[in-house]
């Protein structure tokens, strides 16, 4: 083969144009992120390789790839992090991807508003498409009837999805000895976390993820809140299946939340009596996080998981050397693959949506997506509110 040359926004949405319910990590076209891809112990670091995705299709890679195609903000993330990022010919590129080193370059596979640009993947000529689970089915399958490898993910439901997924990467793309490095190390600061805040009083806490909007406990930033040692008060109070909704202000007053994390710059404190006598605002007690590190699933979730455990528990964090931290065994391509979990939702990867379903810009895993009639992925109150202020963003940038 040919070597590679070297939101949720603020506003509010009438979510009924999209959909109402979403199902929480429904992906679409497996059975969620329990859906694997098991992996032969005698030939996972060979080639050829097949492994079924979440579009239930056997996906036949030949050969060792060098030239891949990422469609989502988070298939770069961990790209790069498992050391792919010279294989890569074609990405998004902007403000979601902005803090990739060396994207000079690369082909931009997506439009502003995540919509896939199907000649620019093809004019790349990958060996291998990675398809994070925005992308919607239509979309894989018209690139595979363009003759191209397309491998579609899932949702990750949670931190062990999201360990699975940087190992299957390295599997797909032939670099899992790295992976499975990334992977542990990953596991071993996420403990190293949970261990240090063990014994601390967890203080009440709103993940504010703009327009009021946060997420319960059964979601993915859900569990980041709790590995930082933090009391989701949204917890028990998210009736919506997706996981994600507004609480009233008779729950955050009777709450009252002693932290408020704000997810970028858009996951404002929302201005009512509530919030504004909570004790979280009395006391100034507010972090703000990347968003996207915090929406698009891979190792760097580790950063605003620190950064929200150093805030609610300063001195135990403090005691945490993450340069020394104990990690399991790294799955190399000595020892056997254990099964490996396809998942991923895409971007928030972390923009305007319309009625048909599309790839979201910037919006990743962290983000529930809704089961359409026809597989693809379509928008949630959430992710419709994501779109929205996306759209707004490119805007501004663009005056």
């Amino acid at each position: 083969m040919r070597k590679a040359t070297a939101v949720v926004g603020a506003a509010l949405v009438l979510v009924a144009a999209f959909g109402a319910t979403v199902p929480v990590a429904a992906d679409t076209g497996g059975s969620g992120a329990g859906a694997s891809a098991s992996v032969d112990a005698d030939s996972h670091c060979s080639y050829p390789v097949t492994m079924t995705d979440a579009t239930g299709t056997d996906v036949t890679i030949e050969e060792d790839p060098d030239r891949l195609v990422a469609l989502a903000p988070s298939a770069a993330q961990i790209l790069w992090e498992i050391g792919a990022d010279g294989e890569v010919v074609g990405m998004p590129q902007g403000f979601y991807t902005g803090y990739l080193n060396g994207t000079e370059g690369k082909t931009d596979v997506v439009t502003d508003d995540g919509s896939v640009i199907a000649e620019a993947v093809v004019g790349s000529e990958p060996d291998l498409v990675l398809a994070p689970n925005v992308v919607s089915n239509e979309t894989v399958e018209s690139l595979r009837d363009s003759g191209l490898t397309v491998y579609r993910f899932e949702n990750a439901e949670g931190l062990e999805d999201v360990y699975a997924k940087v190992e299957l990467y390295g599997r797909l793309t032939g670099n899992y000895d790295e992976a499975g490095r990334v992977s542990a190390r990953m596991q071993g600061q996420v403990e190293a976390v949970r261990d240090a805040v063990s014994e601390e009083e967890n203080p009440r806490v709103f993940f504010s993820l703009g327009g009021g909007y946060t997420a319960g406990e059964n979601t993915f930033i859900g569990q980041l809140v709790e590995a930082a040692g933090g009391d989701n008060i949204a917890a028990g109070e998210i009736n919506s299946s997706s996981g994600y909704g507004v609480l009233s202000d008779e729950v955050v007053a009777r709450e009252d939340p002693e932290w408020i994390v704000q997810n970028g710059q858009f996951g404002t404190v929302p201005q009512t009596a509530a919030f504004n006598e909570s004790t979280a605002v009395q006391e100034e007690n507010i972090v703000k996080v990347d968003r996207n590190f915090t929406t698009q699933n891979g190792p760097r979730n580790v950063q605003p998981l620190k950064q929200m455990a150093q805030a609610f528990h300063p001195d135990a964090s403090e005691r945490v050397d993450f340069s020394a931290v104990e990690t399991p065994e790294p799955a190399s391509c000595s020892t056997p693959t254990p099964t490996a979990t396809a998942t991923e939702t895409d971007e928030m990867d972390d923009a305007t949506p319309t009625a048909t379903p599309t790839a979201t810009a910037g919006m990743d895993d962290a983000t529930p997506t809704e089961t359409t009639s026809d597989g693809g992925p379509g928008f949630t109150a959430a992710r419709a509110l994501v779109a929205l202020l996306a759209g707004a963003l490119i805007a501004r940038r663009r005056r």
